[in-house]
Order: structure tokens, then sequence, then C-alpha cells
């Protein structure tokens, strides 16, 4: 079961909205609407596991959070001293480059994580 939980941010409050019994395509549906200021972040649980977004428009990053560890989806693996700032949860963070990522590689990870096809993706691993 998916259950996909959109933030949307009312000035300093937001509202969370939860899909429950969600599918693939409502969780694309959910992440096209991220526009990085309004709605910023999105977390999705599914089985034990819990798949975090953040970010909108055109850049996002990407958590997934296991119970042995939290895996971070790499955009490049360029080690940059750049960091871009995006807004995840109404907070402007800056992040390190090669975790920004578009959102074709969001859909990628999606459709890699819920729906097990293959895909050319990498991950950062942090064991818990």
């Amino acid at each position: 079961m998916i259950t996909i939980y959109e933030e949307q941010r009312k000035g300093a409050l937001a509202d969370t909205i939860e899909h429950a019994h969600a599918s693939l395509e409502k969780c694309l549906e959910v992440i096209r609407r991220m526009d990085g200021f309004t709605r910023s972040l999105v977390t999705i649980q599914y089985t034990e596991n819990v798949i975090m977004i953040g970010g909108g428009s055109q850049d996002f990053i990407v958590t997934v959070e296991t119970s042995t560890a939290i895996h971070n989806l790499l955009g490049t693996l360029e080690e940059e001293d750049e960091f871009v700032e995006i807004t995840v949860g109404g907070q402007a963070c800056e992040f390190p480059q090669k975790y920004i990522v578009s959102f074709e590689l969001v859909a990628s990870a999606l459709y890699q994580l819920l729906a097990d096809t293959s895909a050319e993706l990498y991950w950062e691993i942090v064991d818990l």
C-alpha cells in the first residue's frame, strides 16, 4: 500500500493532504505539482519504507529511509564543491549539487522503488 503526504504551505503554516491507497501515477501527479515554494515536500510511505522528495519545479532532492539505511539519490557522480539552494518543507536549504535531480530522475527512482523496474540510478547509502 502506498500513502502520499503532500505538504501545502500557507505562509508559516502548512496543511498536509493525505492520499491513501495511492498509485504510482498519483505519486507522479502530486510531485509534478511541487513548485518549490508553497508545495516543496512530498512524503511517500510504502511497506515499511519512506521516500521524501523535496524542492520542486525543476530541482528536486530524494531520500529513501529504510529500517537499515538512508539512501540519497545522486544526480551526478562528480565531486563538486557547488551548493544549490532549494526549498524543502518551507525552509530554504543549501544542498551539494550532487543531490539535485530532475523530475525525470525522480520518476525513474519511483518506478524502481514502487514498480520494481530496473533503472540505472546512483544512490549514496548511509547505514543506520
